[in-house]
């Protein structure tokens, strides 16, 4: 896993400190297949460090077998060492985040990973899933920048798993099945049109009154409507529900 921060915004380079002292931590745990250099991921990390944070972002490994020492564990170890960071996660950042022991101040979840939609469920997936070994042939799902957003670009699908393993099914529907309750201060951001998580899961999970819905793909950074949400994301970071 590769942790990456950013100090000073759209001003500052990656991993610079020229004016870190006294920003707030905010840890953002990327989704996967996400890049801190990516456009849309690196506009929404711009725009937090811009509105006064210190950003730490997480990239997971697009390959696991065992989501809880691969993803949940390292994520843990690096959010010990903030301080009461507030924590932002994207899809399967979100999934990461849900099972991790985090002292946060805050908790926002965009488009979390917690269950497959219906276009990835059923028994040709069922079998799949227990197939032996590690080698990664099944089609991930995420083959055209629409699904993702009208800002994706071409390199977010070049970078991103187009192929997944049956072990990495089994690890991933695992963590689906053990997802534990969300704190009940958190808030979370999705799409009803969301073709790459359960939006029946994010609605089993979280109540209404704590779900903000936008207009377009997976990713809010990459959604059309993304300048008209940032201003309830960055209350978020700070203010947790009462932003809503």
């Amino acid at each position: 896993m590769e942790f990456h921060t950013f100090d000073g915004g759209s001003g500052a380079g990656d991993d610079g400190n020229s004016d870190a002292g006294g920003r707030p931590d905010c840890l953002f745990v990327l989704g996967w297949g996400n890049r801190p250099e990516h456009d849309p991921v690196r506009w929404l990390i711009d725009r937090i460090a811009d509105d006064g944070w210190r950003v730490h972002t997480a990239t997971l490994p697009p390959h696991v077998t065992d989501v809880q020492h691969e993803w949940v564990q390292p994520v843990e170890a690096y959010a010990a060492d903030l301080d009461d960071p507030a924590v932002i996660a994207h899809s399967a950042g979100g999934l990461t985040v849900a099972h991790a022991d985090i002292d946060a101040a805050t908790k926002t979840y965009l488009s979390p990973w917690w269950g497959d939609p219906p276009s990835r469920q059923g028994p040709v997936v069922d079998v799949a899933a227990k197939l032996p070994g590690d080698s990664r042939f099944l089609p991930s799902g995420i083959d055209e920048a629409a699904v993702l957003g009208e800002y994706a670009t071409e390199q977010q699908l070049r970078d991103g798993p187009d192929r997944v393993s049956p072990a990495f099914l089994r690890a991933t529907r695992r963590a689906h099945r053990t997802l534990p309750d969300i704190d009940d201060d958190a808030v979370v951001f999705c799409s009803l049109t969301d073709a790459v998580v359960s939006t029946y899961a994010i609605g089993e999970a979280m109540p209404s009154a704590r779900t903000v819905l936008y207009d377009g793909g997976h990713e809010l950074f990459s959604s059309r409507s993304r300048e008209a949400h940032l201003p309830t994301i960055l209350s978020a970071l700070s203010q947790g529900p009462d932003a809503l």
